[in-house]
C-alpha cells in the first residue's frame, strides 16, 4: 500500500471477493478506498442478496453500478438493481451482436467500464484496482498481466500476497452470520456461456425458465453465444436425452464464480 493512493475494491459478489473486501475495509484508511459492484442484470438473486447483506454489514459502502447505453453507467441499489437482464440486453442491442468465447465484451462493458467511468466521474485519473484472485488460483494471475499498461490503474491481488486459499475463505464464511446461498457449480451469472455443457445441463434442469432470456437474445440477433449450439438446441437436447453431457466438460474461466 502507498500513502495517498486510492484503492478501487472490485467486489464481484462472490465469497473470495467479499472476504477480501471485508479485510481491506478494516486495513485501509476510509479516504483511500472505494468499493464497487457492477450488476449485469443476470446475476442470480442470491448474489444480490449476498451483496446487500455484505453492504449492510460494512455500513453501506458499496457503490452499485449498472451499464447504461446512454449515460455509460448508472447508480442503483439493492431495491432498484436490474434482475431481468436489462443492462445486458441493452448492451447486446447497442452492439448488434452477441458476446462469445472469443469476443467476451460482456465482462469488459458490463463490469469493468462502468467502474472506470464512475471513478473518472469522481475526479480520479489514476487508481489501484483491487481484484479478488486467490493465492491458489495461479492460472488467473497471468490474466491480469499487461492490463495496467493499457489502462488508468495498477492491479493489486492482495489475496495472493496474503496467501489466501479457497479453504481459508470457506472457513471464514462458516464463522459469519450469513453466506452466499449458491453452490460452487451455479456461479453468479445464471447461464454464462463460458460454463461447460454438463454444468449448463444441471442448471437448465434445475431452472429451465432461466434459458428463456438467453434464447430470446439469440433469436433477436440471429446468432448464438456458443458456436457449437444454440441455447434452444441445448434445452431440446437435454429434454430428449437427460443423461447427455454426464461427463466433465471444463468451464472457461470467468469472474462469475461464487468462491
Amino acid at each position: 500500500m502507498k500513502d495517498g493512493e486510492v484503492y478501487m475494491i472490485s467486489f464481484s459478489g462472490g465469497r473470495s471477493s467479499a472476504y477480501m473486501t471485508d479485510r481491506l475495509l478494516r486495513e485501509l484508511p476510509e479516504d483511500q478506498r472505494i468499493v464497487c459492484f457492477s450488476n449485469t442484470g443476470k446475476e442470480k438473486r442470491e448474489t444480490l442478496d449476498f451483496v446487500d447483506r455484505c453492504d449492510r454489514l460494512w455500513g453501506g459502502v458499496v457503490n452499485w453500478l449498472e451499464y447504461d447505453a446512454e449515460k455509460k453507467y448508472r447508480l442503483v441499489d439493492y431495491a432498484t438493481a436490474s434482475r431481468e437482464g436489462q443492462p445486458f440486453e441493452a448492451l447486446i442491442r447497442k452492439r448488434g451482436y452477441l458476446p462469445n468465447v472469443v469476443a467476451r465484451f460482456c465482462t469488459q462493458d458490463l463490469k469493468i467500464r462502468p467502474i472506470k467511468w464512475f471513478m473518472l466521474n469522481l475526479g480520479f485519473r489514476y487508481w489501484t484496482n483491487v481484484v479478488g484472485i486467490r493465492y491458489d488460483e495461479p492460472a488467473r494471475w497471468s490474466k491480469t498481466n499487461g492490463i495496467a499498461e493499457k489502462e488508468r490503474w495498477e492491479i493489486w491481488l492482495p489475496m495472493v500476497d496474503w496467501k489466501v486459499t479457497k479453504p481459508m475463505v470457506l472457513d471464514f464464511w462458516k464463522t459469519m452470520p450469513f453466506d452466499l446461498r449458491l453452490e460452487h457449480y451455479q456461479g453468479n451469472c445464471d447461464l454464462c456461456f463460458l460454463k461447460g455443457r454438463n454444468k449448463m445441463k444441471r442448471l437448465i434442469t434445475e431452472n429451465p425458465e432461466k434459458a428463456e432470456w438467453w434464447i430470446r437474445q439469440e433469436e433477436m440477433i440471429g446468432s448464438t453465444f456458443n458456436k457449437r449450439y444454440s441455447i434452444r438446441e441445448l434445452v431440446d437436447l437435454i429434454r430428449r436425452s437427460p443423461t447427455l453431457f454426464d461427463y466433465e466438460d471444463p468451464d472457461i474461466d470467468c469472474i462469475c464464480n461464487t468462491d
